[in-house]
């Protein structure tokens, strides 16, 4: 295995900025150049040339320094849907301040290695003490994370904390009745430090687990079936393309070079819960919906992700292996996100998996292989003999400088993963690579942390964009959905 762009063949219409327009051309009796700027540099006096220049210098700085005043957020928060600058205190405070209203989402995160529940207010993130705290809050935080449901929430001892989190503390109002608390963010108030010396921990999915699978030492890397439960295989028109990691029953996290030329979500499947691509019948899940992030562009290397949503959600099944051991496996299941300011350290041995070719330029494999990689600090991976300085802070690099072990093409967008507290977790997409398992080049990946506000954004959007506010009447607003909006006004009209 080792990674490279994958490269489907492309069929376009290639645009040339000669036919979209050319400059005017001057014919043989068009008058000389030279003289028509002659004769109008003898219409003004000589003298007046030295301010006429300074005066254009002056306008050409004073554009300049109103441009940098005018897009320069420092300190501020900058509305993507625009390039309007809000103060920081303005975000998460139940007002739309940018035209997309992106200012009121991205409210709520989980941070560090105990994933320590945190709101944004007040101008700051801010870790949420367990006082006042009712198990009921934590289905509306992780509604607010784009989760369809939540498993559990407990509280941690302050000090076990990381000390980035122990600096600003929120609690829930107690004054505000239960059915008033419906975004945490607006539900709660600043404090010094946590009465109580404990904060609020949240779980919103049951992932990263390989129930029933015991791992076993075989002569190959070919997986087994409940190994990797996550992976699924992106298929175009029926064909594998690239790889992808199940975060929840609706999405899949995948590389944005995989879908952008490929922009049509009636033309991919994705099968899951497969070993084997040979396996039939395998059932095929339809796409609904593709994003990849707004800043990608083809010709540069960052931000390589993409989200696909499914037409419906997935069975997260328990697959019965018949035979004298009895064991149940489950054969899909969704990978955990890694938590905000959660570091995995240079060194650590994680894995990468995918159908893709076994050597550089060759066919993709039937089956599913997998590699252990470790992690490489970007210092090493930015060295001149390495990728002399082209990866970024939101990338990084697994694998081995002396080459031998990579994923290669029809691997992109799969899942490199890591293990931490029994948990795996998902610290990559696969994005891309100077040949397969070449020295000195190894696998470089989206840096999944990097992209959490990101993902979460666009699961909060699209749980949401469905939601209509309608007054019926003399009746306080009800939240409708489209569907169940049209059968009340249908009702109303009968």
């Amino acid at each position: 295995m080792s990674w490279a762009l994958p490269s489907p063949s492309r069929t376009g219409i290639c645009h040339s900025l000669k036919s979209r327009w050319s400059p005017l051309s001057l014919s043989a009796s068009s008058p000389n150049g030279d003289a028509v700027a002659a004769q109008i540099l003898s219409l003004l006096p000589l003298k007046f040339f030295p301010i006429i220049v300074i005066g254009i210098i002056a306008l050409i700085l004073a554009l300049a320094i109103g441009l940098g005043i005018h897009f320069d957020c420092s300190g501020k928060y900058r509305c993507h849907s625009s390039f309007k600058c809000i103060e920081l205190t303005a975000r998460c405070d139940g007002v739309s301040d940018c035209k997309g209203a992106e200012d009121e989402y991205r409210c709520v995160r989980v941070s560090g290695q105990r994933a320590a529940l945190q709101v944004f207010s007040a101008a700051a993130w801010r870790t949420v003490c367990s006082d006042d705290w009712k198990s009921h809050y934590a289905k509306i935080a992780c509604a607010q994370l784009g989760f369809p449901s939540y498993v559990s929430s407990d509280h941690l001892r302050v000090d076990a904390l990381e000390e980035q989190l122990r600096g600003d503390f929120v609690s829930i109002n107690h004054l505000l009745p239960d059915d008033k608390v419906t975004a945490l963010h607006q539900s709660v108030y600043v404090r010094e430090g946590c009465t109580s010396g404990h904060v609020v921990t949240l779980k919103c999915s049951a992932c990263g687990m390989r129930t029933g699978y015991s791992p076993r030492i075989v002569g190959g890397n070919m997986s087994s079936l409940a190994q990797w439960p996550w992976q699924v295989s992106l298929q175009f028109q029926g064909y594998h393309l690239c790889g992808g990691s199940v975060i929840t029953p609706l999405w899949i996290v995948t590389a944005a070079h995989c879908v952008y030329d490929l922009y049509h979500p009636k033309s991919w499947t994705v099968q899951v819960g497969l070993v084997s691509l040979m396996d039939s019948p395998v059932p095929s899940h339809l796409v609904e919906k593709i994003i990849y992030h707004s800043k990608y562009k083809p010709k540069r290397l960052g931000n390589d992700i993409a989200l696909m949503k499914l037409s419906e959600p997935l069975t997260f099944d328990a697959f019965l292996l018949l035979g004298a051991s009895g064991r149940v496996l489950e054969t899909i299941q969704p990978v955990c996100l890694p938590n905000s300011e959660e570091n995995f350290p240079d060194g650590k041995l994680c894995w990468t998996s995918g159908w893709g070719a076994t050597e550089d330029g060759g066919d993709a494999s039937p089956v599913l292989n997998h590699a252990a990689v470790p992690l490489i600090s970007n210092k090493i991976c930015n060295h001149r003999d390495v990728y002399g300085g082209i990866i970024s802070p939101s990338m990084l690099c697994a694998g081995y400088l002396k080459g031998g072990v990579d994923s290669c093409q029809g691997d992109s967008g799969g899942p490199l993963v890591c293990q931490e507290r029994r948990l795996w977790k998902l610290v990559g997409a696969t994005s891309f690579g100077i040949g397969c398992a070449e020295a000195n080049k190894p696998g470089v990946y989206t840096r999944i942390t990097s992209f959490l506000d990101w993902i979460h954004e666009q699961l909060e959007l699209l749980r949401t964009e469905y939601k209509v506010l309608c007054v019926v009447g003399g009746t306080p607003p009800v939240s409708y959905t489209w569907s169940s909006l049209l059968l009340h006004l249908n009702e109303e009209r009968n």
